[in-house]
């Protein structure tokens, strides 16, 4: 099985299919065969750490939303949180965890199809 990272996928995707990097890669490309490789590796590692610090602030951004309802609702069972609070920060993490889930799928179902992918 092939193993790779979500990041490096999406960079290798954005590489290849970005209108704007296919545009400076086939005008490189007719100047110097060398700094077109040099380009595409700078669009790739851009590429993958804009969509790799996506990914880490959605996912931290979600356990706060986690913790911060976990902690609200403990708040309320000693008396401390009114029962508006409580719904509120439940409704956001159930919205979180929805959000999160979907994502999750879109991702599988896009792996899925790579691998039906023939070479």
């Amino acid at each position: 099985m092939i193993e790779m990272s979500v990041g490096r996928v999406a960079a290798a995707y954005a590489a290849n299919r970005s209108p704007i990097a296919s545009g400076v890669a086939e005008a490189q490309t007719a100047t110097s065969p060398l700094s077109s490789a040099n380009q595409s590796d700078a669009v790739a590692a851009s590429a993958e750490s804009d969509f790799g610090g996506f990914l880490d602030k959605s996912i931290s951004q979600a356990v706060d939303t986690l913790k911060e309802s976990e902690r609200v609702s403990l708040a309320a069972v000693s008396g401390k949180a009114s029962a508006q609070d409580v719904v509120r920060s439940v409704l956001a993490a159930e919205m979180t965890v929805q959000s999160v889930v979907a994502i999750r799928d879109k991702m599988v179902q896009a792996y899925q199809e790579i691998m039906r992918i023939a070479v």
